[in-house]
């Protein structure tokens, strides 16, 4: 979110920046701040850049044709306004209203209330498609051995093709399934665990820090690197805090976050489930696949709030047994799921693309041309990409040189750099 303070002199710009530098670094992550600072003759060069214009108490009288000025040059920003102690009252709020300023507050406001109303302004960014709002997908399942990891790696791989920045997030902490299956390891998941022992805070840098980029597109979220803060991290309290702040950060940073939660229920999985966009549960076609399900369900419905974010992916065990209406038709009765939770086709049995995990590859680029297709519609149904991308068929396969070489550039020993912008960029004084 770009804001754009302006005010008489610098003294008085720095003044009304010193509330944003009083904010908690995590809460300038959060909004994604970038502040400029400008003077009255210069505003007009940089409004049309900004979403939030700020206008300090200095400008005194000037501030209504200021805000009158800015309104007509970019109709869609925000703007807030300071006066003095003195001048606060009614007369400023009828002023600034009739010009279209949205809050305004004296000097001596606590930087809480300035920072209570940035919060409401990216909110309402956020649901105006403004601002990035990576959407979570948590993958789980009823049963081990249904193909989860498989199906996590490669929507994670649909999204790079679709060049959908995605952070692929591996909470299976006892086998690593994911981690090794993409044969990626590094000293990264020392950063983990330094979040789950308390001896680095999680912020922007050591988000960055702890991914392992495996393509221009998709990074790797390890597991701690060690158990103790493994265990701590699924199974003890404080790691739902852990948890919600990763998800917090990944969503300003990535349009796609798809985490392969094992399946395992705790504080921090129960947490990621509830605040997820998507729970995506995938089962088998098996009896036994249906019976767990149906245990499954009892208290992942209570737990996710409803059935409206639970959505069924059926990846049969062997393509003859029991069928996706047959599977709804048994427990609909028990769960009252309605249709919606059973829109995603099945994926196609696929002996070939099974062979994926170290290959360099994924299900989507390894197997038949049938599962790419259902891959896609997968992912565009759970609105994790829109339009196919230029100089792409599911025909051909992807345009990101998979029949040469395979997906996965694996990255051992050194960091390749991801481009991030900085949480808060400024043209003076500010530096967050």
């Amino acid at each position: 979110m770009k804001l754009l303070i302006v005010d008489a002199t610098m003294e008085s710009q720095a003044f009304c920046a010193k509330r944003i530098e009083s904010f908690n670094q995590s809460d300038v992550e959060m909004l994604d701040l970038k502040v400029k600072l400008v003077g009255e003759k210069d505003y007009v060069e940089r409004v049309t850049e900004a979403d939030v214009l700020v206008i300090g108490s200095g400008v005194g009288e000037r501030a209504i044709a200021i805000a009158r000025q800015a309104r007509a040059l970019a109709p869609w920003i925000h703007i807030i306004m300071f006066v003095t102690d003195e001048s606060y009252g009614g007369g400023a709020f009828r002023a600034a209203h009739s010009v279209g300023v949205r809050k305004v507050f004296p000097d001596s406001a606590s930087p809480l209330d300035f920072l209570q109303e940035l919060v409401a302004i990216h909110a309402e960014f956020r649901k105006e498609g403004r601002t990035r709002e990576g959407r979570v997908v948590a993958v789980t399942h009823a049963k081990g051995g249904v193909g989860a990891t498989s199906i996590a790696a490669a929507l994670a791989e649909v999204c790079s093709v679709y060049h959908r920045r995605t952070m692929l997030w591996d909470l299976d902490v006892e086998t690593r399934d994911l981690s090794r299956s993409l044969t990626v390891n590094g000293v990264e998941a020392k950063v983990v665990s330094s979040w789950v022992n308390g001896s680095r805070e999680i912020s922007r840098e050591s988000l960055r820090d702890a991914l392992i980029p495996i393509s221009s597109d998709v990074s790797v979220l390890m597991p701690p690197d060690r158990m103790a803060e493994s265990m701590d991290l699924v199974c003890h309290t404080d790691g739902m805090g852990i948890v919600q702040r990763i998800v917090e950060l990944s969503r300003v940073m990535f349009d796609v976050i798809v985490i392969d939660t094992a399946g395992r229920m705790g504080p921090a999985t129960g947490g990621l489930l509830r605040s997820a966009d998507v729970v995506l549960i995938v089962i088998d076609d098996t009896i036994l696949g249906l019976t767990a399900v149906d245990l499954y369900l009892t208290f992942v419905k209570t737990l996710v709030g409803g059935t409206d974010r639970i959505v069924f992916l059926v990846n049969p065990f062997s393509g003859v047994l029991l069928g996706v209406p047959q599977i709804a038709a048994e427990l609909e009765p028990a769960h009252n799921l309605g249709e919606a939770p059973w829109r995603l086709p099945p994926v196609p049995n696929d002996s070939k693309g099974a062979l994926w995990p170290g290959s360099g590859r994924t299900l989507y680029s390894m197997g038949q041309k049938s599962t790419r297709v259902v891959l896609e519609k997968i992912a565009r149904e759970i609105g994790l990409i829109d339009a196919q991308p230029s100089g792409f068929t599911a025909t051909n396969g992807s345009s990101g040189g998979h029949e040469s070489g395979g997906w996965l550039s694996k990255v051992f020993g050194r960091k390749q750099s991801i481009a991030h912008e900085n949480p808060v960029g400024t043209d003076e004084e500010v530096t967050g």
